[in-house]
């Protein structure tokens, strides 16, 4: 991919991973008010979490999320603690989108822990400088 591309295409990244974890933290304030909410909040910060893996573990890709997650913690971008939550994060997504879970609304006591990691690991993977 040429520099400029590859330029062009972090750029977007970085602008819909910070949309993504904004519309996560507003509908994570309106799910006091409609439970629904809080289920679009995780996944919305689970997407912005696999954007970031994207541009952090090269050569993943197309990959599967559950490929990414383990070659981020077979390469050390990622820690156990963040490869064992982003599985789980995983796990209900694909839940979720597969209609294996069977209930839309979470309540925000369970989401709002789930949307904060996603914002740490989104923050320590950023922050973090690229090899």
């Amino acid at each position: 991919m040429e520099p400029t591309r590859w330029a062009r295409g972090r750029g977007r990244h970085r602008d819909a991973r910070h949309h993504l974890l904004r519309t996560a933290r507003e509908l994570l304030r309106q799910s006091y008010y409609c439970f629904e909410f809080s289920t679009v909040a995780v996944m919305d910060s689970l997407i912005a979490v696999e954007i970031v893996l994207r541009d952090r573990i090269p050569g993943t890709g197309r990959k599967p999320l559950q490929k990414r997650i383990q070659q981020g913690a077979d390469t050390g971008v990622l820690t156990a603690r963040q490869a064992e939550y982003l599985d789980y994060g995983r796990q209900i997504r694909n839940g979720m989108a597969h209609g294996q879970a069977t209930h839309a609304a979470m309540p925000p006591a369970m989401a709002v822990p789930m949307v904060t990691t996603s914002f740490t690991i989104v923050s320590e993977l950023c922050a973090t400088p690229t090899t």
